[in-house]
């Protein structure tokens, strides 16, 4: 049962492991971002916030006719003020296993070390 925790929260950790970077602050600069060589690919993770101050979390399904296709929420680029694509930070997840590692490691030697007294003393 210890075990499945730890990897459940190892699990959780990881798939924090995201950064936000802005893609665009002007709905001038969206349509260099889309098509052929753009930034942004269909199953881009995206948060997109509208000049309403609405924020829309979504996965990019497809663009055309000027609006945003996610997977159940479309957005019109007319009316978009920025977006911010989710990217997989391979740096922070590394970094991030290593130290839980370390801590269980850690936690596994004191309770092992604590549970077989040395008697011979």
């Amino acid at each position: 049962m210890k075990t499945f925790m730890v990897l459940c929260l190892i699990v959780c950790m990881v798939a924090g492991c995201t950064t936000l970077h802005p893609i665009a602050n002007a709905p001038s600069d969206l349509p260099q971002h889309f098509g052929d060589g753009g930034v942004l690919q269909p199953g881009d993770r995206v948060i997109i916030t509208t000049v309403a101050g609405a924020r829309h979390s979504l996965r990019i399904r497809s663009v055309h006719d000027g609006v945003i296709y996610g997977d159940h929420d479309s957005v019109p680029l007319s009316e978009i003020s920025s977006i911010e694509r989710r990217d997989f930070s391979a740096t922070k997840t590394t970094i991030l296993v290593v130290v839980i590692l370390g801590v269980v490691g850690a936690i596994a030697a004191a309770a092992s070390s604590s549970e077989h007294p040395n008697v011979g003393l």
